[in-house]
């Protein structure tokens, strides 16, 4: 009786039973031994069934902006050190170490406000603010290159800036690199998924190292070269970052992606699949197709129900949310226990009332839309979009009768 063992789609043995006894035969050639040893270190395991198609290709990018982004630390460090006097005899220690603990103390204060201010929007928009964190990464290096020109006094406040920028860039990449760890794991892997992008940083990060070393020599001749070495490895690193964030296939529905999908249906009544979706998705400046704003989990505040016959529907329609318009906003209100399935829906319906030229205040939805949104879901679901969950921005404001 003859038996193989595959290892990731890979035969490495071939196992014989007979009356001699057990016999084993290896397969897999050196060449195979050290391609698997490979995939063991850097990728996921199970890959690339563990994670999503997107994934390879996300990574190729990633690690070559990550490669960039090392080479000019070290030009924006080496200035650094100049600026803080390190080989001047007249630079003071004690100045040194308070225009250190300035610098660390304002990025800590920075953190912990636009964390605070900009914390859910990150899942809303990964995109776009993992290209707004690099963006201002390369801002924060850009003003490290120029300090050492800075006159004493301007030093210590240039270095708060960038440490304002560095802090603003830790929340909104490792955040965001979080949320697209979570759609890379496709099989309840996220951690495996994460190591071994860590383990990937960690190569281009030591590829960036030995290149240092040689790039440190070139730029001590003359500083025209290390603008212009810093000017190419910028202009790479931008492209490489938005080459990574394009080519990333997100099958939840985001504000930006709902509205591209929503404004093909209403045009062509179809149902855009993920990849056409998230091509078409103008993730840096966002969507303008419609001029009204969608708010979900607004208030009842300013809503208008001076008539009789809207007081009357608000107290008795059962629906979970009700929609009206406020200026240039479409306002959807949340019912208690309402869920995200609800809030998609309401969604789908303040686009389709913001597209009607009505006077009406209050748009309630009717069984007609309501039968037209479920055609629109079940072909959602046909084309692959995840519905399980649906980072639109609500808040956490609900409305209940009492």
């Amino acid at each position: 009786m003859r038996f193989k063992e595959d290892y990731d789609g890979t035969t490495v043995n071939e196992i014989e039973f007979n009356h001699e006894g057990l016999k084993i035969k290896k397969v897999a050639k050196g060449h195979q031994k050290l391609s698997s040893f490979l995939k063991e270190v850097f990728l996921p395991e199970g890959y690339p069934n563990s994670v999503s198609r997107d994934y390879l290709t996300y990574q190729f990018w990633d690690t070559l902006q990550e490669l960039c982004s090392t080479l000019n630390g070290t030009l924006a460090s080496h200035a650094i050190f100049q600026g803080m006097g390190v080989g001047n005899s007249k630079a003071s220690a004690l100045g040194a170490t308070y225009t250190w603990l300035m610098k660390d103390g304002t990025g800590m204060i920075s953190n912990i406000l636009f964390a605070w201010s900009k914390g859910t929007l990150l899942d809303i928009d990964a995109k776009r603010w993992r290209l707004f964190a690099d963006v201002l990464n390369d801002i924060a290096m850009f003003l490290d290159l120029l300090s050492p020109l800075a006159p004493p006094y301007l030093f210590t406040f240039a270095m708060c800036c960038t440490s304002v920028f560095r802090s603003l860039v830790g929340v909104a990449g490792g955040c965001t690199r979080a949320t697209i760890k979570q759609h890379q794991a496709q099989c309840n892997n996220m951690a495996d998924v994460s190591a071994k992008d860590g383990s990937q940083e960690k190569l281009s990060g030591l590829l960036g190292l030995v290149l240092s070393m040689t790039l440190i020599n070139i730029i001590s001749v003359s500083p025209l070269i290390t603008w212009a070495t810093f000017s190419l490895l910028t202009v790479l690193h931008l492209y490489f970052n938005y080459r990574a964030c394009s080519c990333l296939v997100m099958k939840s529905l985001n504000p930006t992606r709902y509205k591209v999908l929503l404004e093909h249906w209403f045009r062509e009544g179809s149902v855009l699949t993920p990849e056409q979706v998230n091509c078409k998705e103008p993730f840096i400046l966002g969507h303008r197709g419609i001029q009204k704003r969608i708010v979900i989990g607004a208030s009842l505040e300013d809503l208008d129900v001076s008539r009789s016959r809207m007081m009357s529907e608000l107290g008795t329609n059962e629906s979970r949310y009700i929609i009206y318009s406020f200026n240039d906003e479409m306002r959807v209100c949340l019912r208690s226990g309402s869920n995200h399935r609800d809030q998609i829906e309401a969604y789908h319906l303040a686009y389709m009332a913001a597209l009607q030229s009505s006077d009406s205040t209050i748009f309630l939805p009717n069984t007609d839309q309501k039968s037209k949104y479920q055609t629109f879901l079940s072909e959602m679901s046909q084309e692959g979009w995840d519905l399980s969950f649906s980072p639109l921005g609500a808040s956490q404001l609900r409305y209940s009768p009492v």
